[in-house]
């Protein structure tokens, strides 16, 4: 397997090839962006796209698209959209997350202390009970 950054210059041709993998997660948000936008932000480099190549699955496994986020005390990279073929995660979430892994080497070259990652995961039961409703939780990993 292999995880590659797009370079921003070869967005353009790499995006008829993930649009679909990206779209499953688009489908569950509020409406606060769609592809279009995503795209645009690639295009523009505010956003990072990644691919994962495994010639066991014949192509693109997962796509990914990451942020920088720049906290006061210290810089984040968000894992903003992760889209992978159906039933492969035990395929790749290791690999992805080796300690020598492409996305852990980015994150040290450009000054990452933080990954996070968004996205909602249900109802709460006691503050459903209030009139709440949780829209996503944020999760966190050290780069070391």
């Amino acid at each position: 397997m292999h995880l590659l950054l797009i370079k921003q210059e070869e967005v353009q041709a790499s995006w008829h090839y993930v649009r679909d993998l990206l779209q499953q997660p688009l489908d569950l948000n509020l409406g606060e962006f769609n592809s279009d936008d995503i795209y645009q932000w690639l295009l523009g480099g505010q956003m990072q796209l990644w691919v994962l190549l495994d010639p066991g699955h014949k192509g693109i496994l997962l796509a990914a698209v990451t942020e920088f986020v720049i906290y006061p005390r210290e810089k984040r990279l968000r894992m903003v959209l992760v889209g992978s073929k159906p039933n492969t995660i035990d395929h790749w979430l290791d690999f992805c997350w080796e300690t020598d892994s492409k996305l852990l080497q980015y994150c040290r070259e450009n000054g990452v202390k933080r990954i996070e990652s968004t996205g909602r995961d249900g109802w709460t039961k006691v503050l459903g009970k209030v009139g709440f409703s949780k829209y996503y939780t944020v999760l966190t990993k050290e780069v070391n």
